[in-house]
């Protein structure tokens, strides 16, 4: 892994921007190569994400090439709002962390899912049998990562890429963690950040380990196999599930 900064790199569209920080797509001057750079507060937090992704090496996981930390500010970028990567964070330094990884397609497969809904002459057969490519490409992916003693612990379909070879890709390791950590602030964090509609029973009423990334592959997987013709229809499936984790959690004496 070799150290880089901002002006290695040709800073071209903003694939994304919000609560975490933004991601960039970048082409590198002196290798002419394209990359996605993830750029965040410098914390705790994403130095855990940094940490874990670096040491991750598999066909089905977003790659991280480099990580370097720069002052904050963007001056090669009159779009960048501050206010959009605000976080209450242990570091007062006011750097910035800089993840350079794959460039993946824009689409995820939370989009990928919405459009063999809506493709109504679309057979079955061939539904089915492009989502049990994905879901094993997916299965392959969490075997190593729990291989690796870290819980991903945001498993979602907007969490889950494709490369530009087209095979899936998992990322936004924002709330990775080591399995043996199992500090009362991890689960803290995880009710607050995670996302209530995957996130297993166990993350919101006691303590957990790696079984935890199970529970939303089993939500990914229904929903790669079962279409789901209206929002209403997925919100009342969310909404039911919801309702299960603060009925669980309530009656934890």
């Amino acid at each position: 892994m070799f150290l880089y900064s901002t002006k290695y790199f040709i800073w071209q569209d903003c694939l994304g921007r919000g609560g975490y920080g933004q991601v960039y797509q970048v082409k590198h001057k002196l290798l002419n190569q394209p990359f996605a750079v993830k750029i965040v507060p410098f914390n705790e937090k994403a130095l855990r994400e940094a940490k874990a992704i670096s040491d991750l090496n598999h066909p089905h996981i977003v790659r991280c090439f480099s990580v370097w930390v720069e002052d904050s500010g963007y001056p090669w970028d009159s779009t960048y709002d501050s206010s959009s990567s605000s976080q209450s964070t242990s570091d007062s330094s006011g750097k910035l962390l800089y993840i350079q990884m794959e460039p993946c397609d824009r689409k995820t497969l939370r989009e990928w899912i919405d459009e063999m809904n809506e493709r109504r002459s679309q057979r079955d057969s061939e539904r089915r049998e492009k989502s049990l490519t994905i879901a094993q490409q997916i299965f392959s992916a969490v075997e190593y990562i729990h291989s690796k003693k870290l819980i991903h612990r945001d498993l979602k379909p907007s969490n889950i890429m494709f490369g530009q070879d087209g095979k899936v890709k998992i990322g936004d390791f924002g709330l990775v963690t080591d399995e043996t950590d199992d500090s009362g602030e991890l689960m803290k964090r995880t009710l607050n950040k995670g996302t209530l509609t995957y996130m297993a029973p166990e993350q919101v009423t006691s303590p957990y380990d790696r079984k935890v990334d199970i529970f939303p592959l089993g939500l990914i997987y229904f929903e790669l196999l079962w279409k789901i013709s209206t929002y209403h229809e997925r919100n009342g499936v969310s909404c039911q599930h919801y309702s299960e984790l603060v009925m669980s959690s309530s009656f934890i004496c």
